[in-house]
């Protein structure tokens, strides 16, 4: 594992994050002991905003078009299945609706 300073990583920050994507652990030091540790990580480490974006970068996902109004969506009534009618079913109709 590097070591570097608090100094010398302030210095040299862009060439420790070069080693740090290339899979290396670097261990940030203050007055030779150790304060902070800069790690690769994982795909699974993003953030949900960082994640959705990514969904929307590979067309998987649309952004919002609207802001969500919570509490008309609170207030909206919950859809109630018929009996023998099928999810699917609902919801491809309301498709065919528009709505």
């Amino acid at each position: 594992m590097r070591r570097a300073s608090v100094s010398e990583a302030k210095n040299a920050l862009s060439s420790l994050l070069s080693d740090v994507r290339r899979g290396e652990a670097v261990l940030i030091t203050h007055r030779g002991k150790p304060v902070a540790r800069i790690e690769p990580c994982a795909a699974d480490d993003l953030g949900a905003d960082q994640a959705a974006a990514e969904l929307v970068r590979r067309g998987v996902a649309a952004p919002p078009r609207t802001s969500l109004n919570v509490e008309r969506f609170l207030s909206t009534p919950a859809v109630r299945m018929t009996e023998g009618a099928s999810a699917s079913e609902m919801i491809v109709a309301e498709r065919r609706e528009g709505r």
